[in-house]
């Protein structure tokens, strides 16, 4: 009996060993499974933080690469303004030495016939196309209408506008005169565009004039001058959009004759 009684407490101690065993093993294969979840959330947000870096990595590169573009533009322009202007000046210098009485006495017997045959020349090479011309003081005024040069603030040039100036060429390869090419705007302030003013929007259409000229028809550099002149110079007042558009414009003056 008492052998029995022994039995069952060895056996009841054995039963509360393998309950608490139970136990400890659930709560470890739970911690397991927590911490198991909790990794892949982990990874999962990883990873997401790791596309958000790339991300904005991504935009400031990009970033970086349009401002080095925009500084190697500005310092090209700058690079060509300075050469343009030390080509002015020298111009300048050589067109006020004094001349003999014979020499403006040539010059002012030539001029006349000068422009009329400029304007012969012009006549024929724009004939097919709608590009204006007059003479002036100084000599002959081209204008080339900005709706068909240039879309609306920008200074790159259209292949319509592209094929005038390249007809133009043709006459001014066959003449000798300096040329000055002037930029001209309307009055409304620039919206949505790269140029921060009227001022410089015209003399960047100026400059895309003249490196067609030179560059793509081969007319030497010296010869020309190039200006911005904004709003400055209107053809008629800026009261309408049409009088605008007038005055939205690139002027090519071939100098036949001192003003």
């Amino acid at each position: 009996m008492q052998d029995d009684r022994m039995y069952d407490e060895k056996e009841l101690e054995k039963s509360w060993l393998i309950s608490y065993s139970d136990l400890f093993t659930l709560l470890f294969v739970i911690i397991v499974i927590v911490a198991a979840a909790h990794s892949s959330r982990l990874s999962a947000q990883m990873e997401n933080v790791k596309k958000a870096e790339a991300a904005q990595q991504e935009s400031m590169k990009t970033a970086i690469a349009s401002k080095e573009i925009l500084d190697l533009q500005k310092l090209q322009l700058q690079r060509e303004v300075a050469q343009l202007e030390a080509k002015r000046d020298a111009l300048v210098s050589m067109g006020s030495q004094p001349q003999t009485a014979a020499q403006e006495q040539q010059t002012e017997d030539t001029a006349p016939l000068a422009s009329e045959t400029v304007k012969g020349q012009l006549a024929e090479a724009l004939k097919t196309m709608n590009v204006p011309f007059t003479e002036t003081e100084e000599g002959i005024s081209i204008r080339l209408a900005e709706n068909v040069t240039f879309s609306s603030g920008s200074a790159e040039l259209k292949e319509e506008g592209a094929q005038q100036i390249d007809a133009i060429a043709t006459v001014l390869q066959r003449f000798e005169q300096p040329v000055r090419i002037e930029g001209h705007t309307d009055d409304q302030p620039i919206v949505h565009s790269s140029y921060p003013s009227n001022w410089e929007l015209s003399g960047a259409r100026a400059f895309a004039v003249m490196r067609r000229l030179v560059d793509h028809d081969g007319l030497p550099a010296a010869r020309f001058v190039v200006a911005g002149l904004g709003d400055s110079k209107p053809l008629v007042d800026n009261s309408n959009e049409e009088n605008r558009a007038l005055n939205r414009r690139v002027e090519i003056i071939i100098v036949t004759r001192e003003p």
